[in-house]
């Protein structure tokens, strides 16, 4: 679900105002949206761009824009749903996809001729249309809700083939939105104007209509927005976050900047948050009645993102940025009082039991990668992965220094070198790591996770506050393909003897509804209920998703060391 911070880490030096300065003064891109929220089939957002005198040839792509990125797709639009022009009137354009990769396919806009002049580029994109029966994913589609609009670039916006950076000028025509609307980009409010490479035109959010806002005026520099009224007091989200942000932002060496997080309401089961520029947008089921404690930790994760990067195929560097995203969001969380030590103990033992209980806990990190979009459980693979990879590297860290340097003393470089425009990757990283314990070791641990090998926690790293304990778990078991519980809802591939063969679940079978998955997946005495029609019959089903026991572990409070002993 957190794809965007991986691509993005290349690109937000460029967002944050670092890195080299370009050969010649970047091209102007005048963006205006007009949000048109009719709550049906007429709904749209309006996209009008003017590309200053790119120059473009016959043949060459004028903008592009994903089909379908990590699942999640974009809607159906015409052939003719682009127009451009020039000063010599209309361009004609034809349309191409762009080879598959492991995260989605693009499609191209190809003009017929040359260009001449600026190019003036207009379209309509409609929202997705989402139900009960969606399958939960990245916050990518666009969403209309309560006469707005929410979700990010890569659900609507054809940005420019050309990477740029360009000189970009977005505004907001709200002429046809409710009284009292307001337009919000990831990089601000109203009209903005940056430069950017084209690529965070599609990685960022865009939120308009009439929305309300923490603190209620913008430009605060930190601001929290929605568009319907949620179950949780807002304003103390926004105020726990905003401390929280300032925390995080002075420990990775933020130079400043603005910063906003978006709520929109999903019709299905399920949370879940994305980050992207400067910003992250979080997802929550109504019928749940989501608590500001029980968002904290999901909000932190989303957070956290937005330093901690590394360079790289997002198969080979998700367990750097979940990984960090992981710890630093409980720890600097507990660092800055906003959880309690025994929180941070709950919190620890979800994420070990997760790992543990995966059912390619050990695969190699390429066949996890392989089965990031088709299964959401192989996707936590880099999360549970890399979060105790980086507690292992900071154990031998403090050991091999006495305890004088630890891993915020890598992670930190990590951030530096992303800020200064230096390289980043899985090198420097073991460049980094090796003069703490020696390239020997370094590269010994390193390779261990990546090849899917068992990681233990380190038993004297959080003592005598914590102490690990081997304790069994029974990894998580669906019995049937996952994708089967996506959008066309039809059982496919079920494993002969499951627990869900057992239980009468058949090949063919339509899930009518089914049981939060990722609720199951967190509680190993939880069953899964699936209703089910086959043919003209309904029936209900319930069975526990679980395998044999299989080696875990966990950490355990030590009730005589207080809390100003316990170290994070």
């Amino acid at each position: 679900m957190r794809l965007a911070v991986a691509i993005l880490s290349g690109l937000m030096a460029v967002v944050l105002g670092t890195g080299a300065a370009a050969a010649e003064p970047p091209k102007r891109l005048d963006v205006v949206l007009t949000p048109h929220a009719a709550g049906g089939e007429g709904s749209h957002l309006g996209v009008r761009m003017t590309l200053e005198a790119p120059g473009l040839k016959a043949g060459d792509p004028l903008v592009r824009l994903p089909i379908r990125l990590v699942g999640i797709p974009t809607p159906p639009w015409p052939a003719d749903a682009v127009e451009a022009r020039d000063d010599r009137g209309p361009i004609p354009l034809s349309q191409a996809e762009e080879p598959p990769t492991p995260q989605g396919v693009y499609r191209r806009w190809i003009v017929g001729r040359a260009s001449a002049g600026d190019v003036v580029v207009s379209y309509r994109a409609p929202p997705r249309r989402v139900t009960a029966a969606t399958n939960n994913g990245p916050l990518f589609d666009l969403r209309e809700e309560n006469g707005g609009f929410a979700g990010s670039g890569n659900g609507f916006f054809a940005a420019p083939a050309a990477p740029g950076p360009w000189r970009v000028r977005l505004s907001w025509d709200l002429s046809a939105a409710p009284k009292g609307s307001r337009g919000v980009w990831s990089l601000g409010e109203g009209t903005v104007e940056t430069v950017i490479p084209s690529d965070v035109l599609q990685f960022s959010y865009y939120y308009v209509g009439p929305l309300k806002s923490y603190p209620p005026d913008p430009g605060s520099g930190f601001d929290v927005y929605w568009l319907s009224e949620p179950p949780f007091d807002p304003n103390e989200l926004g105020a726990k976050l905003k401390a929280l942000y300032g925390g995080m932002a002075a420990f990775f060496g933020d130079r400043g900047g603005s910063y906003r997080v978006f709520a929109r309401q999903n019709p299905y089961k399920g949370t879940g948050g994305t980050g992207l520029a400067r910003s992250f947008m979080f997802g929550y089921h109504l019928p749940a009645k989501p608590t500001v404690d029980s968002l904290q930790g999901l909000l932190a994760h989303e957070m956290a993102h937005t330093w901690p990067g590394m360079q790289g195929d997002h198969g080979e560097t998700a367990w750097y940025s979940e990984g960090m995203a992981e710890y630093y969001s409980t720890v600097l969380s507990w660092r800055a009082g906003a959880i309690s030590t025994g929180r941070l103990l709950e919190t620890f033992n979800e994420r070990a039991t997760a790992y543990y209980s995966n059912p390619y806990v050990r695969a190699s990190s390429p066949e996890a990668a392989k089965r990031f979009w088709t299964d959401p459980v192989a996707q936590t693979v880099p999360y549970g992965r890399g979060w105790l990879y980086l507690q292992q590297v900071d154990a031998a860290v403090r050991e091999a220094s006495g305890g004088r340097r630890s891993l915020d003393d890598l992670a930190k470089a990590m951030r530096r070198r992303q800020d200064a425009g230096e390289p980043y990757g899985v090198a420097q990283w073991l460049e980094l790591v090796g003069a703490e314990i020696g390239p020997v070791a370094a590269t010994a641990g390193y390779e261990r996770m990546v090849r899917g090998d068992l990681l233990i926690p380190p038993s004297g790293l959080y003592a005598p506050c914590l102490v690990v304990r081997p304790q069994a778990v029974r990894p998580f078991q669906l019995g049937f393909a996952r994708a089967s519980l996506n959008d066309d809802r039809v059982v496919r591939d079920l494993e002969p003897g499951s627990a869900a063969d057992q239980a009468g679940v058949r090949n063919g079978d339509v899930i009518v509804e089914a049981s939060d998955i990722s609720e199951v997946r967190k509680d190993e005495t939880r069953p899964l209920i699936l209703t089910l029609r086959r043919g003209d019959a309904t029936t209900t089903v319930s069975y526990l998703p679980r395998g044999a026991p299989a080696e875990g572990y966990r950490w355990s409070r030590d009730p005589n060391t207080p809390d100003n002993a316990c170290r994070f």
